[in-house]
């Protein structure tokens, strides 16, 4: 199905196509450019000319941003291709079945629901107002690493409450902006009505987002709060007797947070891990292959960049900081971890597995409801809580 689109549109597809001098340096390591085009140039001046485009291209963009990273012009891919996802969605909210946003609809609908979510939840007055706010994804892999990862922040930052919910990066993906803000305001009532001043977040995709839409509220990582107050003591130096060697992948929403990449590896160092970096780290990371609901709207695409990506190093085992790219990279045949398994994840230890197994769906949605049940025993008086459990 073909989607024509507005003036707006094609101001920028001008624009950007005008910028673009051939040179192709971002052919070589974009997930979909070399599927539609011999250079980006041409794509734009195709969907320019026909004024319209095919709806499967801007939803096989990952939105990761590689292609200006290494643009000597600066053009911008991602906001073309967004902007298309944008006009796409349009006012009806609809995309052709073959994109599959009914899936990501369900996932939505569900995450924003009273079943997997909890206001803001054990603030203490006279405190600091901030709040730790996990995400989806990593609560859906393991509740206890949550809930563990708060413990710890509350003892060493007292007074830390806790939010179970979903920042609505699915939904801005697709482009549904209206469904979105619909999503966020919610979140951003909760955030405003308990006067939270800090959400510190361990997901790469809430931070980019809660970044962009609640500049009332400064958005800390996860990382850098550990960074910063170290790890538990008797995680320090754990690692020296694991003698598998851990290639690092660095997400790619997050390319741009030097502090981030810092903070993870005065980590991995603390924790006395043996890690080896990829062959593109940092700033020049690789999407794993689920940027932009990629493994949604163009499944056989992200299974090929999630294959590319785990295979651009030699070692067997990879770690990372976002959930979302540790399920990319055991799709990607690889044995992968998060690093907060090493943090709080003693089973693992015990098991003497440090790679995470496979879960089901059902199950991933059976731990973020339990994790909502936990969060949720933390009592709140008046919108400021005590952070006591319920004897």
């Amino acid at each position: 199905m073909h989607r024509g689109f507005d003036n707006e549109v094609r101001k920028l597809l001008k624009e950007e196509k005008e910028k673009c001098i051939g040179c192709n340096l971002c052919m070589k390591n974009c997930p979909m450019l070399s599927q539609y085009c011999k250079t980006p140039k041409e794509l734009l001046s195709r969907i320019d000319e026909a004024q319209q485009v095919e709806a499967i291209i801007p939803y096989s963009c990952a939105l990761c941003g590689y292609c200006t990273q290494v643009c000597p012009k600066q053009v911008d891919l991602n906001k073309v291709f967004f902007t298309l996802r944008i006009n796409s969605v349009g006012d009806s909210g609809e995309l052709p079945k073959t994109i599959n946003y009914r899936s990501v609809k369900f996932h939505q609908k569900n995450s924003f629901s009273k079943l997997f979510t909890t206001n803001v939840k054990g603030l203490e007055e006279g405190k600091k107002r901030s709040i730790f706010f996990p995400g989806c994804s990593l609560t859906a892999y393991n509740p206890d690493l949550v809930m563990k990862t708060y413990e710890y922040l509350r003892k060493k930052r007292p007074g830390t409450g806790i939010m179970m919910n979903c920042c609505g990066k699915p939904t801005y993906s697709m482009g549904d902006m209206e469904s979105f803000n619909k999503y966020y305001s919610t979140v951003q009532s909760s955030f405003d009505s308990h006067d939270v001043e800090e959400i510190i977040v361990a997901c790469q995709n809430c931070y980019k987002t809660m970044a962009q839409h609640s500049p009332n509220q400064k958005i800390t990582s996860l990382w850098e709060v550990i960074a910063d107050i170290g790890i538990p003591e008797d995680k320090v130096n754990i690692g020296a007797d694991i003698s598998t060697i851990f290639a690092i992948h660095d997400p790619c929403p997050t390319r741009k947070e030097k502090s981030i990449h810092d903070s993870i590896r005065k980590i991995s160092k603390e924790l006395g891990l043996k890690i080896r970096e990829m062959e593109f780290s940092r700033e020049h990371t690789l999407c794993c292959g689920s940027g932009g609901m990629l493994g949604i709207t163009n499944k056989g695409l992200a299974s090929r960049q999630m294959e590319k990506r785990a295979n651009q190093t030699e070692e067997e085992y990879i770690v990372s900081y976002c959930e979302e790219c540790v399920e990319s990279m055991k799709h990607g045949g690889k044995k992968a971890v998060h690093i907060l398994d090493f943090l709080f994840n003693e089973e693992m230890y015990l098991k003497k597995e440090f790679h995470q197994g496979q879960i089901s769906t059902l199950k991933r949605w059976s731990n973020r409801y339990t994790a909502k049940r936990k969060v949720s025993k933390l009592r709140t008086e008046g919108g400021r809580g005590s952070g006591n459990q319920k004897k």
